[in-house]
């Protein structure tokens, strides 16, 4: 499975509130998805400001398909699944980071969005850069450079089929109909 987007350079220590504040936690109407994920996206990275860690105009310019390229502790704070919500309904489709915090990974992961660590990776890029990620062959190519960088992912396999089918849930209901469809061939 390949990833090719444009990178957004973030720098150290994007912590969860940064990404989705703690203020708008009970927010959103998660009776219909659409509204929920309109909710998330326009209030996740509202508090930022002029922080140096964040590019100032990726709010405005973050498109679909765009990867984010950061610094270590990326994803530090909090639990809150909203965090990694906000980057997915905004467009981003992977993380690499110096370092990403364990439970930002999984959240992003369980999103069908890959997070993935490598130290030093953030010194290899700069925003627009045109980045590709070769989950299956392990390997994080910058385009502009020419640079190939090669990284292990310590998960199980199964996570980049996660991926494919577009995060935990999609994946899970992909297997049910699978043993469905075995039960009744039976």
């Amino acid at each position: 499975m390949e990833l090719k987007g444009q990178v957004w350079k973030f720098g150290k220590d994007v912590d969860t509130d940064e990404l989705f504040a703690g203020r708008f936690i009970m927010g959103g109407d998660e009776t219909s998805q659409s509204q929920y994920q309109e909710f998330i996206a326009r209030s996740g990275l509202s508090d930022v400001g002029h922080r140096e860690n964040i590019p100032r105009d990726f709010l405005t310019k973050v498109a679909k398909g765009d990867i984010i390229v950061a610094e270590e502790n990326f994803g530090i704070g909090s639990s809150r699944q909203q965090a990694a919500e906000t980057l997915k309904f905004k467009g981003v489709q992977a993380v690499v980071a110096d370092s990403i915090h364990r439970i930002f990974f999984r959240n992003f992961w369980n999103l069908g969005c890959p997070a993935i660590d490598l130290p030093g990776i953030s010194a290899e890029f700069e925003t627009g850069h045109e980045i590709v990620i070769n989950l299956r062959q392990g390997t994080i190519k910058n385009l502009n450079t020419g640079k190939e960088f090669e990284f292990h992912l310590i998960i199980p396999a199964w996570f980049i089929d996660m991926v494919e089918a577009g995060g935990l849930i999609p994946y899970h209901k992909s297997l049910q109909n699978v043993e469905g469809k075995n039960k009744s061939a039976k």
